[in-house]
């Protein structure tokens, strides 16, 4: 928090420009018409038969040359047509194949040219498909989307998109920011399609090599590098069910059949004040917010659950977090700790964060080196980024990794932020002293969450929670915003959006803001908002929006925002001292009022179902094991006996009813979202 807020895509782009990572093409139809147009020669060559292969309750026609694939779903009893989707393309290519092989439930044979292995297996209801190169190789592959059947694509950017294929507004938001890495630029390796059958989903396994864009060419492309050992390029896909978030429930099934996923009963098990997440509000604290005042003014509001996170800056005298403080927060039963990254280093004669200081002369020999080599600059051109594999190889010898945790810990804290590690930004390292891929790059962020969490039993939060992550981390902050390139923009006119003066109350964080609209309907808008995210990890891990949006940051949009986050049931965000606490008292009592007690019942639960109950989307229901149900009208009109901007909590076991109308702040004013075709009432 010392430092500026990330802009991670853009520095992902910049980065993914430079390593030619993997790409997939998901359709957004900006522009129509083949790829391959008539005439062209490559329809002259001989294709082999289509080769089918046979799955659960589905086939697919392969035509190997092309690399396309065609679903055909079999009919129900009930039906007699046979439905067909055209489920992959090729961007425009037919190659040589040589060496086909077919069987019932596989099919096998090589592209020579290419130097390419595909191999293609049918299992249950899923198709496995790896290419396996031998030469450094662009490869662009699949194009999918464009089958006319298709309606909505479904797209895990931050929490969760649900976006028409025919929707004006999204074609237009797509061409700002159009690719994203399945890595940390989506939170989760996967994208799919919604269908008057249900849904299609594509899985990245090898989500280290993916990206996938929103576009209407075959520009982005899979690399297979030898610098990477040539790792096999791997895809699912499946036919999944009709729900909007069937992706994600599918993909979570997924991670427990392949062991790659561990519950938060799990994490609080191995230390147990990971429970205290349940039913915690989170907030950043500035000033004196970090005073015994303060907290005892929570306690008197009747606040028993919280996450305080805040950096270590021992200049700010009376406002610096000792053990005093520590010890009264713990008191409390909140949860306390202080924001931290080894992702960047600066020269200690000049750094501006006490975070960027490491000994032993690290800046600047541990720095990535580019394939140019020069030093990785870091963000905003603050030092530069620090080699997850320096810090690894010198751990053994001078401990700073261990001795900056150890130091902390010494404090009494029971919390840790580690800024960027699960965010998935990650890096090749052109050093010759500690070469690095992004393969190893996350194997050490994994490692070293590892040591704060296992080891020395603090309570770990990151950036982003990217799915790789999930396994070692408890929340997750950033999580749950959404479309962040417009933040992006936003916050570089530091006039309106506020910078990182006064030290004590930073502007970035409470200075209110005015959004464009494009702004409050590509993040807030609820007909958009899909909580995949939920579906994929609430009960596993907690997420929320970014620190430097609090709830208070966009007055228009405090009412939707907080009906997002009951209706997804993580916590709000905030930035806190003693003013901001006691001017917005009643806003805060009442959120955390309503959230905490839902939370701590069901906060540990998976998201069961999730659905829209009008054409609009205006009204939408969650369910969280078989604890609760939770019904929000996003709408001007009545729900039934629902009133307008209310949420309803339905405890499935006592049948108990509970409902909340967000306050909503003195200078909100109506909001209008297009798509609902309904204003957004005041109070």
């Amino acid at each position: 928090m010392s430092g500026p807020p990330k802009e991670p895509n853009q520095r992902t782009c910049a980065r993914t420009c430079a390593m030619r990572i993997a790409a997939f093409l998901l359709w957004l139809p900006l522009a129509f018409g083949p790829l391959i147009k008539a005439g062209d020669p490559a329809h002259s060559r001989p294709l082999h038969e289509g080769s089918m292969l046979a799955l659960d309750n589905w086939e697919a026609r392969i035509t190997p040359e092309s690399l396309s694939i065609v679903a055909k779903l079999k009919a129900p009893e009930n039906e007699k047509e046979v439905k067909e989707i055209v489920i992959a393309e090729s961007p425009g290519r037919i190659f040589g194949v040589e060496s086909l092989e077919t069987a019932p439930n596989s099919a096998r044979w090589k592209i020579p040219e290419l130097g390419l292995t595909v191999e293609l297996t049918a299992k249950k209801n899923r198709l496995q498909i790896r290419f396996q190169g031998t030469k450094e190789l662009e490869f662009p592959w699949p194009v999918t989307g464009r089958d006319a059947s298709l309606s909505a694509l479904m797209y895990p950017d931050g929490e969760g998109l649900y976006i028409p294929l025919d929707d004006p507004f999204w074609k237009g938001i797509a061409k700002r920011d159009p690719c994203r890495n399945t890595h940390g630029g989506l939170s989760m390796p996967f994208w799919s399609y919604q269908w008057a059958g249900g849904s299609w989903t594509y899985l990245a396994v090898s989500d280290l090599q993916t990206t996938l864009c929103l576009s209407e060419s075959g520009e982005r492309l899979f690399d297979f590098r030898q610098r990477d050992g040539f790792p096999p390029y791997q895809i699912e896909i499946w036919p999944g069910g009709n729900s909007p978030v069937s992706p994600a429930l599918e993909y979570r099934q997924w991670l427990v059949e392949t062991g790659q996923y561990v519950t938060l009963d799990q994490k609080a098990r191995a230390n147990p004040e990971a429970a205290n997440l349940l039913g915690a509000a989170h907030a950043y604290i500035f000033g004196d917010g970090r005073s015994l005042e303060f907290l005892r003014e929570l306690a008197r509001m009747g606040v028993d659950r919280m996450w305080l996170g805040y950096d270590e800056n021992a200049g700010q005298g009376e406002n610096f977090v000792g053990r005093e403080y520590i010890g009264e927060a713990e008191k409390l039963g909140y949860l306390f700790g202080p924001y931290d990254t080894f992702d960047n280093a600066q020269d200690p004669g000049s750094a501006d964060s006490q975070e960027s200081v490491w000994g032993s002369n690290i800046y600047p020999t541990g720095c990535i080196v580019t394939e140019r080599g020069e030093i990785q600059k870091g963000f905003a051109g603050r030092g530069c980024e620090l080699s997850s594999e320096a810090l690894a190889l010198r751990e053994p010898e001078e401990h700073n990794m261990e001795n900056r945790i150890a130091q902390r810990a010494r404090t009494g804290i029971n919390s840790y932020f580690l800024d960027s590690d699960a965010f998935g930004d990650l890096y090749d390292d052109y050093s010759k002293a500690h070469p690095m891929t992004p393969a190893l790059d996350r194997r050490n962020r994994l490692a070293r969450m590892r040591i704060i969490a296992e080891k020395h039993r603090l309570v770990l939060g990151s950036e982003g929670g990217a799915a790789w992550s999930a396994p070692v981390i408890a929340f997750a902050h950033g999580t749950e915003a959404v479309s962040n390139g417009l933040l992006w923009a936003l916050q570089r006119d530091k006039q309106k959006y506020g910078g990182w003066w006064p030290p004590t109350r930073p502007a970035i964080f409470f200075r209110p803001v005015n959004t464009s609209e494009d702004f409050r309907r590509a993040r807030y808008d609820p007909s958009y908002r899909l909580p995949l995210y939920q579906a994929a990890f609430h009960g596993s891990v907690i997420s929320t929006d970014r620190w430097e949006t609090p709830l208070t940051k966009f007055p228009v949009l405090m009412q939707v925002r907080t009906l997002l986050e009951a209706l997804y049931n993580v916590p709000s965000m905030w930035s806190l001292d003693l003013r901001e606490l006691r001017e917005n008292r009643q806003a805060f009592v009442s959120i955390y009022k309503f959230f905490s007690p839902i939370h701590r019942s069901a906060g540990n639960q998976p998201l069961a179902d999730f659905k829209w109950l009008t054409p609009d989307k205006s009204v939408q229901r969650t369910r969280f094991g078989e604890e609760i149900e939770l019904t929000a009208n996003f709408g001007r009109a009545p729900f039934q006996s629902l009133p307008p901007m209310c949420i309803e909590a339905r405890w499935l076991k006592s049948r108990r009813r509970q409902r909340y109308l967000p306050c909503a702040l003195s200078d909100f004013r109506p909001l209008r979202f297009p798509g609902m075709n309904q204003e957004m009432p005041t109070t």
